[in-house]
């Protein structure tokens, strides 16, 4: 390695002393004019280069070849000139405009002269506007075929891999974007209620299971693949107190895996009770137990909606209108920790709850067709209301953005029903986009896809034309072609219409050969019985007639005709058998 290389590594002032401290300049210093010295050390400091020494040796030590101090040299020139250029230029106050090389030097040299920290911003009143994410709307892929009627349970797993559809058809239909192709077909569909509807769904943090919500008072929990993991334990409808029942006595409503735990579950009912299950033990008994009393007549009043945030935080919502908060880690007996008497309007269903990101603002979507935002730490009043969103089903979604919260997505009836992307600050309108008739929705965050149901039993996947996740690789497999062959019945008529005689008589004959075909009457049976017939003989109706039940014979007359004989004992029974002693004084009236 050359002494040039050695230079180039190490640090400038290496094996030097170092340089007296220059004396602070005064007042008559600052006012001189600029020197040839002054200008060669602020040019320096502008290429970024500490000021050259005056030492003889100087130029030996720099560690610079000659080619680049004859550069430098060249530049400070150049930078002279046009500092005494600008300065004239301010000096006789001349507006004409140089070329385009000296404009941009001579703000590259004004930057240079500024000194300290840029200046603070203007002061704003507004506060900064946030960026709005809206779902992407770009393209859409219908699933239909499946059910009849409103898809009433919509659940997406983290991964954005699988989800579940439920339906007022009873059924409940899985699906894999690994397996599906160009056909959009489940691979599982079933009845896990019975004739009951299902009301919703959730998956579990780790995606192996699903919680299955029926309207009936048990849920069930499914693994991913379809097959039942546990079901819920039922209730006594006959106790008052609720906290003494190991389950639900009434319908359930909602229901949702626990955030942070993959085997805790809570489901809410319409015995006015939220539970908390672990799936371990859920076929014996919940964990515990939350009663809503209502103000109502009554005292109890129907869960509508209820969520569950990272927090330990419980939120549900009442048909009686009120909207309740507990700490899953404090004594669910005592009082709520906050409570919103009418946060919507009293014998209306609150659909949904949806908590935002920073754990602490809630979105409602209430039955009296309103949206509200409520912050946790302020719960007495809402931050925001709107009041022009129409719903027409029990089970419609709201939901934050999953990348910040900065937009609600809500969806309306009105009209062929429309989604609206409101802001969290003030819940305006930010965009409306057409689709029919939504329920529920859910905004994925891993494959950027916005998942919509409808009442006509349908599902809109909408995502953007550039994405190379979920349902973009199931329409890249095309459709596997059909083995079955569609087969049509043709209606003869009776008589073998198009048959020759022939053909006629054949088909006869073989018909008359078949006892079975032609109705024959069965012959009897030739030597002893089989198959429970009796076999025929020469004696065979002396037989039968022998042991004829008697038919005109009264069955009570011939056991009566042993009453009067004497009873048949053994021997001890006889010697130890006690002598009846009757009663034969009259009854006396009390």
């Amino acid at each position: 390695m050359d002494e040039a290389a050695l230079r180039a590594m190490m640090p400038m002032s290496f094996g030097k002393r170092p340089a007296k401290k220059a004396p602070a300049p005064t007042p008559s210093d600052a006012a001189a004019p600029v020197s040839a010295a002054s200008s060669s050390s602020l040019s320096a400091s502008v290429l970024g280069k500490r000021p050259a020494q005056p030492s003889p040796d100087a130029e030996e030590d720099d560690g610079l070849t000659p080619e680049e101090r004859r550069a430098n040299a060249e530049a400070e020139q150049r930078d002279r000139e046009r500092r005494a250029q600008g300065l004239a230029d301010s000096d006789d106050d001349d507006d004409d405009d140089d070329d385009d090389d000296d404009d941009d030097d001579d703000d590259s040299d004004d930057s240079d002269d500024d000194v300290g920290p840029p200046p603070p911003p203007a002061a704003s009143h507004a506060p900064p506007r946030p960026d709005v994410r809206l779902p992407p709307l770009e393209s859409a892929t219908t699933f239909s075929g499946v059910h009849t009627k409103t898809i009433s349970a919509l659940a997406v797993d983290s991964a954005g891999a699988r989800f579940a559809l439920g339906s007022y058809d009873y059924t409940l239909s899985l699906y894999d974007y690994g397996g599906m192709n160009a056909s959009l077909s489940p691979f599982r569909t079933f009845e896990p209620g019975g004739s009951a509807p299902v009301v919703d769904l959730s998956f579990s943090r780790d995606a192996a299971s699903l919680l299955v919500v029926s309207s009936t008072s048990q849920a069930k929990v499914y693994s991913r693949d379809g097959a039942q993991m546990a079901e819920c334990a039922k209730g006594d409808p006959y106790l008052r107190d609720m906290r003494h029942t190991n389950g639900h006595v009434a319908s359930l409503t909602a229901g949702q895996f626990h955030p942070n735990d993959a085997t805790r579950f809570v489901t809410a009912g319409e015995d006015s009770t939220v539970r908390i299950w672990d799936v371990e033990t859920a076929p014996r008994k919940q964990l515990d137990t939350v009663v809503l009393k209502s103000k109502a007549r009554g005292t109890r009043t129907k869960v509508t909606a209820l969520t569950v945030t990272p927090a330990e935080l419980l939120v549900a919502a009442a048909r009686d209108g009120s909207l309740n908060y507990w700490d899953l880690r404090a004594n669910l007996n005592a009082r709520p920790r906050g409570t919103v008497e009418h946060a919507h309007a009293a014998d209306t269903v609150t659909s949904s709850v949806a908590v935002r990101s920073d754990g602490r603002t809630l979105a409602t979507r209430g039955g009296d067709d309103t949206v509200k935002l409520w912050d946790l730490r302020s719960f007495r009043s809402p931050l925001a209301v709107r009041e022009d969103l129409p719903t027409t089903s029990p089970h419609a979604s709201v939901l934050f953005d999953p990348y910040g919260g900065e937009t609600v997505v809500v969806g309306t009836g009105d009209g062929d029903g429309k989604v609206c992307v409101l802001s969290s600050v003030d819940l305006s309108t930010e965009h409306v986009h057409a689709v029919a008739s939504p329920v529920r929705m859910v905004w994925n965050a891993a494959t950027d896809h916005f998942y919509a149901t409808s009442r006509r039993g349908t599902l809109s996947v909408m995502h953007s034309a550039r994405s190379t996740k979920g349902i973009t690789l199931a329409l890249a497999r095309p459709a596997k072609a059909s083995s079955q062959v569609d087969s049509y019945p043709v209606a003869v008529p009776d008589g073998g219409a198009g048959m020759s005689e022939a053909a006629k008589r054949r088909r006869l004959a073989k018909t008359r050969r078949d006892a079975a075909a032609s109705h024959m009457p069965q012959p009897p049976v030739a030597g002893p019985g089989s198959a429970g017939r009796i076999g025929s003989a020469a004696n065979t109706h002396l037989v039968q007639s022998l042991y004829k039940p008697p038919v005109h014979e009264d069955p009570r007359e011939a056991l009566l005709k042993y009453a009067d004989k004497e009873a048949k004992f053994t021997k001890a029974w006889e010697k130890t058998q006690p002598k009846p002693i009757y009663d034969h004084q009259p009854d006396e009236k009390q």
